[in-house]
């Protein structure tokens, strides 16, 4: 992704009519030091089920656990925050990836990390 252009709304209309595969790059994290020897990476995409911290905002150093990642908008939500609306429903706000650092990966999925580590042996 080229971004070529300064204009907030054309860097936004990239943003949201970008194609999986390109949203996929979006929700990258990056992971904790000590996580990041385990793992072998220093970055690596947000999934359900992760620990993360957030590093950015009012909620800063504040951690909680991933309950949805939505590819359509590019956000990551977390299950220890929500707001209140004004009919009195309860929804989790989104955060954006790059705003939140990886403290514990769920590694249920062995193509997750081992994949890169196959990569590398050859």
């Amino acid at each position: 992704m080229n971004n070529k252009t300064v204009k907030p709304s054309k860097n936004r209309k990239r943003i949201y009519s970008a194609k999986l595969h390109e949203s996929r790059k979006q929700l990258v994290s990056p992971i904790d030091k000590a996580v990041a020897k385990t793992v072998g990476k220093t970055k690596i995409t947000v999934r359900k089920g992760d620990t993360v911290k957030i590093m950015r905002g009012q909620n800063r150093s504040k951690t909680g656990t991933v309950i949805k990642v939505d590819y359509d908008k590019v956000k990551v939500y977390l299950k220890e925050f929500k707001v209140t609306n004004s009919r009195g429903q309860e929804k989790p706000i989104p955060f954006i990836a790059s705003n939140l650092m990886i403290t514990n990966v769920l590694l249920d999925d062995k193509k997750r990390i081992a994949k890169k580590k196959e990569i590398k042996k050859k």
